[in-house]
């Protein structure tokens, strides 16, 4: 039978950052095809204001719904449909973010989500994954990725390819420490001052990982591509390799310039100009924390991450595995709390596989099943606290944490899902699950329904039961186990004090049984 080809698709995706709007139209084809039409650019107000009062303000927001308003007339001009809009650090920290949200809404048409810094996080290392590859295995490097932009830095550490490390820090282009002002500050002082601020961030990251086992350096972001445009007389690969010393050497010359001298050698606008060097110096430092002489910069942004999104999505070809990173960040911030690695890996793999036989009974697809594994990976990351009320410590240490790849409604599930694997089962009194929206609430009930019995199946934590049979009856689920298993004593209590909430949510209580089911 002759395949159906995949039609080509224009979209729009539009980054709402903290000193511009950006927009990038594409035609998106089969296998992951990406044909670019129309990039834009426009500055914006948002991050002296946000910085300095916590709002947007009202020129900013009328400013910036005028530029929308405009890109929104390209859009029409090209009749697509598929808009994805996203905005960062300022509008994501502003106390009116709600209100200018529902302002575009209302006056564009534009429905905007604000990101975390793990999904910027995701998106990115996406974009960079598809520039470098075929070229730069990542798979085979110790790798630290940085991207600097005007409100907020993100980092991603890579350990042979494995998210290690993710963070969003307040040091941007913009915002820098108090000691420092943006074209103002005297080059040596700034560098100090940013030197000792990256520094420290380091010690703390080096808590986690040893940042002299880096043997490769990814800077991304705007400023890191007009370096290379500098310093390159032509770029003809999605990426670029620049030596450690031009770059310092560059970053030295910039460091002389007034913002005025800048703007005018280089054709810059103003606030470009002024921001530069301090978002040069930062990546410098972080260079500097590591032995790596080279520095990779690939040509792309957030919105490349996007597009690439939007491209898999549309294509079904080779669909990055989102679920794998995450777990692998997940599992990295478990052992920061000392987790019993047999026990939790046991409680999710039962887990996932009581879902899977589950499946036409709470109709959930993939991402709930990633939400419930990672949850049975963090479920008793509390004890490093407290064995007592562990449930409860566990549930806001994954509130506190990064975890690469979760939205912040993913990572309000999962918390929900860890607090309730013992004790309590989830009431209207509880403030954290009556604040989740009606459907992520029903999402918490099932999974952690379902964890609480994975739990009681490893109560022992001996990983005796390692696989079982799922029986449905009309009023009962029965789980069945080999009778060589010994005695399952403890964990059949187990399953019976935990399975109320099951009971409540599938409409029939849960038994655990020795045997073969009868017929």
């Amino acid at each position: 039978m002759k395949e159906t080809p995949v039609q080509k698709q224009h979209v729009a995706v539009i980054d709402i950052g903290t000193s511009a709007i950006r927009m990038v139209i594409a035609e998106l084809g089969p296998k992951d095809e990406i044909r670019y039409l129309e990039n834009l650019h426009k500055p914006v107000r948002f991050g002296k204001e946000v910085f300095t009062t916590g709002r947007l303000g009202n020129a900013a927001i009328r400013d910036a719904i005028g530029i929308l308003k405009n890109f929104k007339s390209v859009i029409e001009s090209y009749g697509i449909k598929k808009i994805q809009a996203i905005a960062t650090s300022a509008v994501r920290e502003a106390a009116d973010r709600d209100n200018f949200i529902d302002q575009v809404f209302v006056r564009t048409g534009i429905d905007i989500e604000v990101v975390e810094g793990p999904e910027e996080n995701r998106l990115e290392l996406l974009a960079v994954e598809h520039a470098l590859e075929g070229k730069i295995d990542l798979q085979q490097k110790n790798c630290l990725i940085v991207e600097v932009g005007s409100g907020s830095t993100e980092m991603i550490i890579l350990n042979q390819g494995n998210v290690e490390i993710t963070r969003t820090l307040s040091l941007g282009a913009i915002r820098l420490p108090e000691q420092v002002v943006a074209g103002k500050t005297d080059a040596a002082v700034m560098q100090r001052v940013l030197k000792r601020s990256i520094h420290e961030v380091v010690l703390y990251a080096a808590r986690e990982y040893n940042f002299e086992q880096v043997d490769t350096f990814v800077a991304i972001g705007g400023d890191m591509r007009f370096v290379s445009q500098q310093l390159q007389d032509k770029i003809t690969e999605r990426y670029v390799v620049l030596e450690k010393k031009a770059f310092q050497g560059f970053v030295h010359q910039i460091g002389k310039m007034s913002p005025e001298d800048i703007a005018g050698q280089y054709g810059l606008a103003y606030n470009e100009a002024e921001t530069l060097y301090p978002s040069l110096l930062v990546y410098a430092n972080f260079l500097s924390e590591t032995k790596v002489e080279n520095i990779i910069v690939p040509m792309i942004s957030i919105r490349d991450g996007l597009l690439i999104e939007l491209s898999q999505m549309l294509s079904g070809f080779k669909r990055t595995d989102v679920a794998k990173q995450v777990l692998n960040s997940a599992r990295h911030l478990a052992a920061r709390y000392q987790y019993d690695k047999p026990h939790a890996a046991c409680v999710a793999s039962l887990a996932v596989k009581l879902f899977d036989l589950l499946s036409q009974d709470h109709g959930m697809g993939t991402r709930e099943r990633m939400l419930l594994e990672v949850s049975a990976v963090l479920h008793d990351i509390g004890v490093f606290i407290s064995p007592a009320a562990h449930h409860k410590h566990s549930s806001y240490l994954v509130d506190a944490a990064e975890i690469f790849g979760l939205r912040k409604s993913d990572k309000d599930i999962v918390a929900n899902v860890v607090r309730y694997h013992r004790r309590s089962v989830p009431r209207p009194t509880h403030v954290p699950y009556m604040s989740l929206p009606k459907g992520d609430r029903a999402v918490v009930s099932k999974l952690a329904a379902i964890l609480r019995v994975a739990d009681a199946l490893d109560r022992s934590h001996q990983q005796k039961v390692r696989q079982f049979t799922l029986e449905r009856a009309e009023d009962a689920y029965t789980l069945w186990v080999p009778d060589d298993l010994g005695d399952i004593s403890l964990e059949r209590s187990g399953v019976i004090e935990k399975s109320g909430l099951f009971a409540e949510v599938f409409g029939a209580p849960i038994a655990l049984k020795q045997g073969t089911p009868k017929g």
